[in-house]
C-alpha cells in the first residue's frame, strides 16, 4: 500500500464506500476539483487502484480566543494551523488500524509543513461525538467555540510521532 496524492485518473473513487454517504460524495465528486484548485489536498492510502482510505488537508486558522486554555498565546487574533477536512477509511478495511495510519502520515505531513511556514498545529472538524472521541484519542483537545472543533498543537504531534 502507498499513501499519495488523489490521482482520478488512477484510483477508483466510484467504488469507494465508508458507509458516509457525505464522505463518500465528497471524494467521488468534490475532491478533484478541490484540489486542482489548490484548496485542499486529498492524500489517498491506495492498494493498486482501490482508495483503502482518504484525508484532506488544508490551511486555517482558528480565533486565538477560541483555543484551549493550555494553549497560550499573546497578541494574536487568528492562530494559523492545518485542517484535517475529511477522513475515511472503506467498509472493506475499516477495525484494522488505517484510520490510525491515516492520522499519523496527516500529523506527519503537518510537522512537515510547519518546518517550511508557520503553523501552531493541527484542527480537525469532527463529524459528531464517537469521531471526537476518536481525535482526543490522538490527544486532540476541543475548543471553546464549538464542541466538536479539536486542536492539536506541533509539540504534542511530535511527541506522539516519536511514541509511535
Amino acid at each position: 500500500m502507498l499513501f499519495e496524492q488523489l490521482n482520478p485518473k488512477k484510483h477508483d473513487r466510484k467504488n469507494f464506500d465508508c458507509g458516509v454517504e457525505e464522505l463518500n460524495l465528497y471524494l467521488q465528486r468534490g475532491a478533484n476539483q478541490d484540489q486542482k484548485r489548490s484548496l485542499t489536498k486529498i492524500y489517498v492510502l491506495a492498494k493498486e487502484e482501490h482508495i483503502v482510505g482518504y484525508y484532506s488537508i488544508s490551511a486555517h486558522s482558528v480565533l486565538h480566543d477560541n483555543l484551549p486554555e493550555d494553549i497560550k498565546l499573546a497578541s494574536y487574533k487568528d492562530v494559523p494551523f492545518l485542517l484535517l477536512g475529511r477522513l475515511a477509511v472503506d467498509k472493506t478495511f475499516q477495525g484494522q488500524g488505517y484510520g490510525d495510519t491515516l492520522i499519523f502520515h496527516a500529523l506527519k505531513t503537518t510537522v512537515d509543513v510547519a518546518g517550511k511556514i508557520g503553523i501552531l498545529g493541527m484542527a480537525v472538524d469532527a463529524k459528531d461525538e464517537k469521531a471526537a472521541s476518536f481525535y482526543e484519542g490522538f490527544g486532540f483537545k476541543k475548543t471553546k467555540a464549538s464542541r466538536n472543533r479539536l486542536v492539536l498543537p506541533l509539540s504534542a504531534m511530535d511527541a506522539l510521532i516519536k511514541s509511535s
